[in-house]
């Protein structure tokens, strides 16, 4: 019989991960595939990382950039 784990999360460093800059380049990273370079804008909110990406094209291209897109509805 296996024994129970208890994780105790470090408050503190899982904050500092969440607004780090490498944080910042991995959200950057994913924006930038899905939005081919345009309309990215990365900064550190109160609590972590961000990374916006706006200006769908009408066609529902940022969804289908991330594979989110039914095409049977189409």
């Amino acid at each position: 019989m296996s024994k129970k784990v208890k994780v105790v999360l470090n408050r503190a460093g899982v904050r500092e991960l969440m607004r780090s800059p490498e944080m910042q380049a991995v959200l950057m990273e994913h924006a930038t595939k899905i939005a081919n370079n345009a309309g990215t804008d990365a900064y550190v909110a109160q609590t972590r990382a961000v990374v916006k990406v706006g200006g769908d094209d009408g066609n529902n291209g940022l969804l289908k950039a991330v594979g989110k897109h039914d095409r049977k509805d189409h």
